[in-house]
């Protein structure tokens, strides 16, 4: 498996020589934090946890790698050394299913998500082959792999993406257009899926690596694939598509100027930040150091569009660190604005080693909760005593970075990676992988070597509050041609924040609770979502192609003799410019009777409108034939039309429909009232016959029209 983080860790190994002077009477907490329940899984080997996520039915997953066979709560027998195993349990810990996924050699999992159809995406890297649950060649050392699952952990496919060496994914994220991010480090130059070079020419470096992300499509196909990198190791290890679309990349660097990179380096490594545009293309880099090492592993984007980046730091004051170090190392978070401005920085820690930094996320009060591991005594900022040798450290501050409280995670033994997050329900659930037996705070003895654990804490002495329950509503929802909206949100139980999303509108996001003037320029169907935040937690309502923009349509009018046609539509309205609406005109034709100027306005099957050109008319049509023969009036005629002869001498009168099919016949001498009820509306045309031996064919032949 691929270790990045040696320099690091060679501090864990001194202080587990180290015998801790315990103080078996804990200080008070300051914070009145409760446990509601605690749940270990595990079987007979190791289980390492890395990746933790409540889930959208109150539950939460859990994911890492396991090196055990069937044994304790593992149901499958191991694929390789090592493989993907995820667990899914309720909102009160009790295991739902599990899944394990793997080829013939080891397989790491490092990161999670549940997808907005409800299953799960997992990523990692993978130096297996074709075997067991992966179905493509591995292209070099270590590929990166994902696997999607559905709701129940039932697998729909995998993906391997790599170069010829090392590639080691450590992120990844569901976009908006329904694809995913991928983002990891990479010491692969130009081959298999990667189509930019290494930059790293690092000669005496152990590995060499630059940050690499690939972007997929819903289904696993690549789209694109980007390398940032310095001139020297550069190791990625988090990634958030930021509202505006586009990417914010972060992890550590030992590099200077070069390459991607901007700006010097301060220490050994420092925190390294590149922000890209939706198509991966770099916008800015950003380095944050002190005078030794620091290593991000977490960052979000914030409620005022701004970043919180945590990681561990052994530097003192110097460079960008404003504050000293308590012991060996600490947590260091900085927070800076939207375009990397640094605001603040604060070192968070105790007289000994602050490390395995899990992860830092905003809370509902727009505070940060921050997670990691410690070996250290009360000190510094720690009020509480470990019970084991290492254990998990919680620290809640305000929106500035203020300690509100902190929290010790008390097991009898050594814990690994600490992870937290704000529940749904306003609480708190940390998640680690632990050798602890039962003791502190874990109820349940240990399966093998170490063991998945999670545990949840209330603040019993807070108002209860409920999460928003979702709602929407806009000016518009089907509309024809270019517009521009207003958005509202009804959402109940008082949201304190609001995170929209317009995909397709020139606006494609929004922190308003309620957005106006987003304008959709593109016809299409598109949807929108709306993320609701309060003290709780958050809800998301997705609304499926619920903004449609359709283009009009285009009409036209011809004249063919007395009439005037309009182009095929679904209605038809027609006017005259002076005396406006023509009532009863709303068929595809019209027969004008008076000089005018005409036009009609037509509708399509949606209810988008057009108008048409306009035709003058400098005559009435109201008689339509008199000559030498016969006179027909009126013009249109309704239920009984009218001919008179101009000659004493029998003609037959016949009418055809459209079709050509005779509906009407009658002989008549000098004049005659024809009664027509009968006949649907419409154009006729009419034929004069003489119906003597000596003619027999036709004298006349016109058009008439009812109504």
């Amino acid at each position: 498996m691929i270790n990045n983080d040696s320099s690091m860790k060679t501090f864990k190994i001194l202080f587990l020589l180290v015998t801790f002077t315990m103080n078996c009477q804990l200080l008070k907490a300051q914070n009145p934090l409760v446990k509601q329940w605690d749940k270990r899984f595990g079987a007979t080997a190791v289980e390492e946890l890395f990746a933790f996520q409540q889930t959208g039915d109150g539950g939460y997953i859990l994911g890492g790698n396991s090196f055990s066979g069937i044994s304790g709560d593992k149901t499958q027998a191991s694929q390789g050394q090592s493989d993907y195993w995820v667990v899914k349990v309720d909102s009160v810990g009790t295991l739902q299913w599990e899944k394990r996924f793997g080829g013939a050699l080891p397989d790491a999992l490092h990161s999670l998500q549940q997808t907005s159809d409800g299953g799960y995406i997992l990523g990692g890297y993978s130096g297996s082959g074709i075997s067991g649950d992966k179905t493509q060649a591995c292209v070099g050392d270590n590929d990166y792999w994902i696997v999607k699952i559905d709701s129940l952990g039932i697998k729909q496919w995998d993906k391997t993406f790599g170069g010829i060496d090392n590639d080691a994914l450590y992120a990844l994220q569901q976009t908006i257009d329904g694809g995913y991010m991928l983002a990891g480090f990479s010491g692969s130059g130009i081959s298999g899926d990667k189509t930019q070079p290494l930059l790293d020419t690092c000669v005496t470096c152990v590995t060499r690596a630059d940050y690499w992300i690939v972007k997929i499509d819903a289904a696993g196909t690549k789209q694109w694939d980007k390398d940032f990198g310095g001139l020297s190791n550069d190791n990625l290890h988090a990634m958030q598509q930021t509202t505006d679309g586009g990417y914010l990349l972060g992890g550590y660097t030992a590099s200077g100027i070069g390459g991607d990179k901007t700006q010097p380096i301060w220490g050994a490594n420092d925190f390294w930040i590149v922000k890209t545009d939706s198509l991966g293309n770099k916008q800015w880099d950003k380095d944050f150091g002190g005078t030794l090492g620091d290593y991000l592993f977490s960052l979000q984007q914030t409620m005022d569009a701004g970043f919180i980046f945590g990681g561990t730091s052994f530097s003192d004051v110097g460079g960008d660190k404003t504050q000293p170090s308590w012991g060996t190392s600490d947590y260091w978070i900085v927070k800076t604005d939207s375009i990397g401005t640094v605001q603040w920085d604060k070192d968070l820690g105790a007289v000994s080693l602050e490390d395995d930094f899990g992860n830092i996320s905003q809370t509902a009060d727009s505070g940060y909760l921050i997670a990691g591991t410690s070996y250290s005594i009360i000190s510094g900022n720690k009020t509480e005593n470990n019970l084991g040798v290492e254990q998990s450290w919680i620290i809640k501050t305000n929106a500035l970075g203020i300690i509100q409280w902190d929290k010790t995670i008390f097991t009898q033994g050594h814990d690994e990676k600490g992870l937290a997050i704000q529940t749904k329900d306003g609480c708190y659930a940390i998640a680690n992988y632990t050798d602890g037996g039962t003791g502190g705070y874990k109820s349940q003895p240990s399966w093998g070597n170490s063991d998945y654990w999670i545990v949840k804490f209330c603040d019993t002495t807070q108002v209860i509050v409920s999460i928003p329950g979702i709602n929407l509503s806009c000016t518009d929802t089907t509309f024809c041609e270019k517009q521009c909206i207003d958005f509202y949100d009804l959402s109940t139980n008082n949201p304190t924040s609001w995170q929209w999303f317009f995909p397709g509108a020139d606006s494609l996001s929004s922190t308003l609770q309620n957005p106006t003037n987003i304008c959709y320029n593109n016809y299409g169907s598109f949807d929108v979502t709306l993320i609701a935040c309060n003290a709780a937690g958050c809800d998301t309502l997705m609304l499926t192609n619920f903004i449609n923009e359709y283009q009009s349509p285009i009409d036209s009018i011809y004249q063919s003799n007395d009439t005037l046609y309009s182009l095929p539509a679904f209605s038809y309205q027609w006017y005259e410019v002076t005396n406006g609406i023509i009532a009863g005109a709303t068929n595809q034709y019209y027969v004008p009777t008076q000089a005018g100027n005409y036009y009609c306005s037509i509708s399509d099957s949606i209810g988008c409108i057009a108008a048409s050109n306009t035709i003058a008319i400098t005559t009435g049509i109201g008689v339509i034939s008199q000559n030498d023969l016969l006179i027909l009036k009126p013009n249109p005629f309704s239920d009984n039309l009218t001919i008179i002869l101009t000659q004493n001498k029998p003609v037959e009168i016949n009418l055809y429909d459209v079709t050509g099919r005779k509906v009407f016949n009658q002989t008549i001498n000098h004049s005659a009232t024809l009664n027509t009820s009968q006949l649907a509306k419409g154009i006729y045309i009419y034929e004069v016959r003489s119906p003597d031996a000596s003619g027999g064919g036709v004298i006349k032949k016109g058009k008439v029209v009812k109504e």
